[in-house]
């Protein structure tokens, strides 16, 4: 996907569902994670979907799953 012909509308339903997913997987936001707009749409970018990239930019800075965080 070239992220140069993305509209404003669709970078803000990106960021919408890769957010989410980070929540939902990891426990933290965006901003808790220290995760920019744009490195999101770079991982973005990269793989295709909000959830890899979310998955792939919290495991870069350290965060577990929350799955594997319970014992």
């Amino acid at each position: 996907m070239n992220m140069n012909r993305v509209g404003k509308f669709e970078t803000l339903k990106i960021m919408n569902e890769f957010d989410q997913a980070l929540i939902e997987k990891y426990g933290v936001n965006m901003t808790d994670a220290h995760i920019t707009r744009y490195e999101a749409l770079t991982a973005y970018e990269k793989t295709g979907s909000a959830s890899q990239a979310a998955a792939l930019l919290a495991e870069q800075r350290g965060f577990k799953p929350l799955s594997e965080s319970v014992d």
